[in-house]
């Protein structure tokens, strides 16, 4: 799913950047900047989950010292 949404929000950019209506642009802006706060919110939970994998190992080799 995520390739496909690289793939749309890709293919909405090069529609918006001929697109001639304003209305149109207006409703194809609206949906990349949607598709780009999806793959934001998805990045940042991968970003949380290696965190804590990464504390949970360093955890146990601080507490040996």
């Amino acid at each position: 799913m995520q390739g496909q949404h690289q793939e749309r929000w890709r293919e909405l950019c090069a529609r918006a950047a001929v697109e001639q209506d304003a209305e149109k642009l207006l409703k194809l802006t609206e949906e990349i900047v949607r598709l780009l706060d999806e793959k934001e919110d998805r990045l940042r939970q991968h970003n949380r989950a290696a965190a804590r994998k990464t504390d949970q190992i360093q955890t146990p080799l601080r507490e040996k010292k």
